[in-house]
């Protein structure tokens, strides 16, 4: 069984393989420009749903990996140090993924990478609030405490932000269009859960 790290990254190569098959205008007309065709083909493959999944999880992910990457200086205890290890891994990669997807949108639908359209609005519509993220307060604690006081908040707030990601990735599954986002969600689901698990554990509980 393939990791979540390769899963990613098998996704992840799907939006640069159409990006680059249409680069070479193996669906364009003759002067290069995609067809009124390919375009409502694109357009029909996602929804707002999928543009706010992205666009939200890019942030989500991005807290994840900084909150990950203050580990190895602020404690000594392996589990802790392996856990975010393993997050960096794995939401890294996610990063790129989201960005990607956006990207390619924008091309069709006039969508910057932050989930706007061309006239600054709001293109995931209403979407679902980015739930989980670390509030500042919390964030400037941990990198103040070291050893088992940091791992304590650690742990916590990464259940916290977890579940936020997993709550997202459920509202995906149930509302997205797009096969391939709504694979990144389900693996984020079958990745986190887990880890949640384990640092309730770690937490004792």
């Amino acid at each position: 069984m393939r990791s979540a790290t390769a899963r990613i990254a098998a996704v992840f190569a799907v939006p640069l393989t159409v990006s680059m098959l249409t680069a070479c205008g193996t669906s364009s007309d003759r002067h290069g420009a995609p067809s009124s065709t390919d375009q409502s083909s694109e357009q029909a493959n996602h929804n707002a749903d999928d543009i706010a999944f992205a666009r939200n999880m890019i942030p989500h992910h991005q807290q994840a990996v900084q909150m990950a990457q203050m580990v190895p200086t602020n404690t000594t205890n392996p589990r802790v140090i392996g856990l975010a290890d393993q997050i960096i891994t794995t939401e890294a990669p996610g990063i790129q993924a989201f960005r990607t997807f956006l990207m390619q949108w924008q091309d069709v639908q006039g969508h910057d990478t932050q989930g706007k359209d061309s006239t600054g609005r709001d293109a995931g519509g209403q979407g679902i609030p980015m739930v989980g993220m670390v509030d500042q307060t919390t964030m400037d604690k941990l990198q103040s405490l070291t050893g088992a006081e940091f791992d304590r908040l650690w742990l916590t707030s990464m259940i916290d932000h977890h579940r936020g990601a997993i709550a997202m990735a459920q509202d995906e599954v149930a509302h997205g269009r797009n096969a391939d986002v709504i694979y990144l969600a389900r693996s984020m689901i079958a990745t986190q859960q887990p880890e949640i698990d384990q640092m309730k554990q770690m937490l004792g509980g």
